[in-house]
């Protein structure tokens, strides 16, 4: 008879490389990658292989209300890995104005901790975005002193040379709130929001089918803004924001004397199905996510959106944090309909959460604790395939470079994940902020 242990571990082994064929999306470059069903699969004990500094000079008070922090935009792509283990980052410094931020490239070679800045330019008024290709290019994203002119610029080495152009458009002139996104054929999405009733998405995708870039706007009911970017495999595409209007334009009073009048109340999906056959004249399709009606104690963020992320199984994954409620909220959107929206039970910085998925699919939920002391990971049961049946967490040490509870001052940690560029791995590296500090950290979602 065969040594019980050698049972057991062929039966987990077998087990295992069984889910992981099951949810990888498979792609060539002649058809689109094809999504399959999410199975059960073991969950991993997170462990924290790498913490250190990318710099102390990001911006980051506001100055006298104007100027943009480096760490202000969950929605943001900051961080990317190529298919070689070379990291590089993003963040915002001073520059000569408020709408002359500059932005930096920074890069940390396989097995170093130091990082070095590759390139650096006018970022405009707001913190920019970068992107990774299938082909390990890098895009960067800026504004150059907030004047409506949308620069790309591209490296295809590593980061030692960049070139830059310009994407025509109609482009406002404002900030933007620009979000962006790739899938893994190197689909890219460049999302620009304006006015407020009605609102507008200005954006442009590229293919590298055709290597050119297409400029589209569509047309809102009333403006959405912190928007996460999802390119489809069809010509499609998804978006989540959340919406950013005044009281007095949604019907609602300014509330008390020193409250912004703005409100973040409500949270959208929204989807193309035909990115060729966008018009102006048609709205988006539009699933509402949830919509809290203030209660008229001048609170800005009560719906407040941390993530949106798309699945293996094509899902939309949705956090964001209610306010009124006091948790974390978990929807997701299968097949056009909103499926789910639970709670998610224990997260103490209720706007600092983050969904991704390992190699072998299975979810984890990510937040820094309010104390800025800890990473808490929430591994999925062995039973779950959505994310939402979750055990409890996995506290994560990163006293010796701490992070705050600020929506602002200190961005949330930001992921290598599928929307920026980066497939599915055991290992994730992210940033995460603390005023003008800028803090990388790798974790091993499988390390014990």
């Amino acid at each position: 008879m065969r040594n019980k242990k050698v049972i057991w571990f062929s039966l987990i082994l077998i087990a295992l490389i069984a889910a992981s064929a099951t949810v990888y999306i498979e792609y060539d470059s002649n058809a689109a990658p094809r999504l399959t069903t999410i199975v059960p699969t073991p969950p991993g004990v997170p462990v924290l292989n790498a913490l250190d500094m990318v710099t102390g000079q990001a911006a980051s008070e506001q100055v006298n209300g104007q100027s943009v922090p480096n760490g202000w935009g969950s929605f943001k792509n900051r961080i990317v890995r190529t298919s070689g283990g070379d990291l590089f980052t993003v963040y915002v410094g001073d520059g000569a104005s408020y709408q002359d931020r500059i932005w930096h490239v920074m890069h940390q070679a396989p097995g170093s901790s130091t990082w070095v800045e590759m390139v650096s330019g006018d970022a405009g008024e707001e913190p920019i975005n970068i992107l990774v290709g299938p082909h390990d290019e890098l895009y960067v994203f800026a504004w150059p002193g907030t004047k409506g002119r949308l620069m790309e610029y591209e490296s295809t080495d590593l980061g030692r040379h960049f070139t830059s152009s310009e994407i025509a458009g109609n482009w406002d002139i404002h900030q933007g709130y620009t979000g962006c996104g790739i899938n893994a054929a190197g689909d890219i999405v460049v999302v620009q929001t304006a006015q407020d009733i009605p609102g507008i998405f200005r954006w442009v995708y590229y293919t590298p089918a055709t290597g050119k870039w297409s400029y589209h706007e569509s047309k809102l009911n009333v403006r959405h803004t912190y928007t996460y970017v999802l390119p489809g495999y069809h010509n499609d595409l998804t978006l989540v924001a959340m919406r950013d209007a005044t009281r007095p334009e949604l019907g609602y009073s300014n509330g008390s004397a020193d409250a912004s009048s703005y409100l973040f109340n409500e949270i959208s999906y929204y989807y193309i199905p035909d990115i060729n056959k966008s018009t102006i004249q048609e709205i988006p399709q539009e699933i509402p996510v949830v919509e809290e009606p203030p209660n008229g104690d001048g609170s800005e963020d009560v719906t407040y959106l941390t993530d949106a992320y798309m699945d293996t199984q094509g899902r939309t994954h949705i956090l964001y944090n209610d306010l009124y409620k006091g948790s974390t909220y978990h929807a997701i959107i299968d097949g056009g309909k909103l499926v789910k929206n639970v709670p998610v039970p224990g997260v103490d910085s209720t706007h600092k959460a983050r969904i991704l998925q390992d190699a072998l699919g299975h979810f984890y939920i990510l937040a820094t604790s309010s104390s800025g002391l800890s990473i808490h990971i929430y591994p999925g049961t062995a039973q779950d395939t959505d994310g939402t049946q979750l055990l409890p967490p996995v506290s994560l040490d990163i006293s010796r470079f701490p992070t705050c509870d600020d929506y602002d001052l200190c961005n949330n940690p930001t992921l290598t994940i599928p929307r920026a560029g980066d497939a599915l791995s055991n290992t994730i590296d992210g940033v995460y902020g603390n005023y003008r500090a800028e803090i990388h950290f790798r974790i091993n979602l499988r390390g014990k």
